[in-house]
């Protein structure tokens, strides 16, 4: 305790000083800028590549430069200074000299929630709720370079799961999450001209590749705790992004993804990349490798011949068009297996099934005094078999568990947190004065099959006998014993009728679960320091967890308030 006292004494006694944010800081996902960048860019009739996320101050100024100022309306003013003042802010509690400090943005975040019922799950869940007391980090070299990793006292998500837990604030110490940082990275880059700038980035955390509203079907932020290395070289018209991510131990995502825009109304993105089940390899690095080479999994597996073993290709594409000022249309389209009519038609022995997923919305705003009304709708469908593979190890998702608690298994989705066999529609609509107050509805609606959300890792879906737990290989994938829900081919197998079946099972499979969700969010803020946040949910489940006739609801409050302890 003595130690304890010294050092604090010691750190405060320093010289604290004001520093701004450098130009290669990350802005993470889920930040309100990109929301307001969005809202900017479309009151000035215009689209750019800031729907993914994160994305450097450096790259992001890049896009907002092209806003023509005098043209925005009076909220689209207000929120473009916003975040400019947010680029300047100059943090207090930070240490240095010359161009090399450290510095804390600490906040306090306390929330309550309950719920009627506890056949319902959260809908404030563990993605909504923030840490009890949120203080990143940041090492700032300037412009040339940060180093950023968040810091935090919070619950561990095995204790957002439970239904009697009513607050945020961890109340014994097996509830404490110790397995922070989730997110760090380190961030470098330059920028070449006026207007193209390199960047690279080594860190941990979640990324997005397009701006939707229930989580994009190709990459979406919903995916936590990753590890990447990503280069990137942009301007307003053309972006290369190359990628290597860590799901799990030897499980990689190589990946390349190029963004193209013509005219300012319309961009389209392309992502290509290979997942591999396997250590870490020099050859599928190269940048400018298309398919990564043909039939990889023979390497693994010799005997594979048209199975695919340890690999999984992945393809996406993604457009926004914004015909006129204040409309944005998008869609998305993922990839993980396709199968043609011949293919389908003329292999008898072959039962891969289609692994597909679309999403497509709008979004429409309507500036009135000094704010806007915002209308959204969206809508998802994704195959049985979207991010599954022939094993669980070279699916597209993540697993996990922490080392505290009740030691839950997560599972996280490449792409859509619905999973596969989901098809779902979304409406959003509202009213906000930027900086002060903002009301939305929002009207969730699912089908969800058999293999939805995380349910084909539960074996009585597929009457296994194992669970899979960090990405382990789950069960026997012999001809005698069928242990995972992927209707890959055996040679001779006497199941292959009921398996070539399962090639055209549709979305939602087996017996749907239909999930209606209302909920109204209101959220002021009479101060740069202070948020409130109120939302009440109603939730009604017809089939819950796809058995017959069991039909639940309830109805959910959460109320939260945020605190800036150091601000401008």
């Amino acid at each position: 305790m003595k130690k304890l006292i010294l050092i604090l004494f010691s750190v405060f006694s320093l010289q604290f000083s004001l520093f701004a944010r450098g130009e290669q800081e990350l802005v993470p996902c889920g930040h309100w800028i990109y929301d307001s960048i969005l809202a900017i860019s479309l009151d000035a009739g215009i689209v750019n590549f800031a729907d993914c996320a994160p994305y450097s101050i450096q790259e992001l100024k890049v896009y907002l430069s092209e806003i023509d100022y005098d043209s925005l309306s009076e909220a689209s003013k207000t929120e473009y200074d916003k975040i400019f003042d947010y680029f300047k802010e100059e943090t207090k509690l930070s240490i240095g000299y010359d161009i090399l400090s450290i510095g804390m943005e600490p906040s306090l975040n306390f929330s309550g929630f309950g719920k009627s019922s506890s056949d319902i799950d959260w809908v404030f869940d563990r993605y909504s709720r923030k840490p009890l007391l949120d203080a990143p980090a940041t090492i700032t070299v300037g412009d040339y370079a940060t180093l950023s990793m968040d810091t935090y006292l919070a619950q561990n998500r095995g204790m957002t799961l439970h239904n009697y837990n009513f607050t945020n604030v961890p109340l014994a110490a097996d509830q404490i999450d110790i397995e922070f940082p989730d997110t760090g990275y380190f961030s470098t880059g330059k920028m070449l001209t006026e207007k193209t700038g390199f960047g690279f980035q080594l860190g941990s955390g979640s990324r997005s590749v397009g701006k939707t509203l229930t989580g994009s079907m190709i990459w979406s932020d919903y995916l936590t705790g990753v590890a990447y290395a990503q280069m990137e070289f942009y301007n307003p018209v053309f972006k290369y992004t190359g990628s290597i991510s860590q799901f799990n131990v030897d499980k990689y995502l190589y990946a390349h993804q190029i963004d193209v825009r013509l005219f300012k109304k319309f961009q389209v993105t392309f992502l290509e990349g290979l997942l591999v089940y396997a250590p870490m390899e020099l050859r599928f690095m190269n940048p400018w490798t298309i398919f990564h080479g043909f039939a990889a999994w023979r390497d693994y597996d010799s005997s594979a011949d048209d199975t695919e073993s340890n690999t999984c290709d992945y393809f996406g594409v993604k457009f926004q068009f914004a015909p006129v000022k204040n409309l944005r249309f998008y869609g998305l389209f993922s990839m993980t297996q396709f199968q043609t009519p011949f293919e389908t038609s003329n292999f008898e022995d072959d039962s891969t099934p289609n692994g597909l997923g679309i999403q497509g919305g709008t979004d429409f705003f309507i500036p009135a005094a000094g704010g806007r009304f915002r209308f959204s709708v969206e809508g998802s469908w994704a195959d049985p078999y979207l991010y599954i593979k022939e094993s669980p190890n070279w699916s597209m998702v993540r697993t996990y568990s922490e080392n505290i608690g009740d030691y839950s298994v997560f599972y996280e989705w490449l792409g859509s947190p619905f999973g596969p066999d989901t098809i779902s529609a979304e409406l959003k609509m509202g009213y906000e004065v930027p900086s002060k107050w903002a009301v939305d509805l929002i009207y969730l609606y699912m089908a969800r099959g058999e293999y939805s959300g995380s349910s084909v890792f539960n074996p009585s879906v597929w009457g296994g006998s194992k669970r899979p737990d960090n990405g382990v290989e789950l069960g026997d994938r012999s001809r005698s014993g069928y242990s995972w829900p992927f209707p890959d081919t055996y040679e001779g197998d006497e199941n292959q009728g009921y398996r070539k079946s399962l090639q055209s099972l549709a979305s939602p499979s087996g017996t749907p679960e239909y999930v209606n969700r209302l909920s109204l969010r209101g959220t002021i803020k009479p101060t740069e320091y202070l948020t409130f946040v109120l939302q009440p949910s109603f939730v009604m489940i017809l089939n819950r967890h796809n058995q017959q006739g069991e039909n639940v609801h309830g109805f959910e409050v959460a109320a939260a308030v945020n605190v800036k302890l150091i601000s401008n």
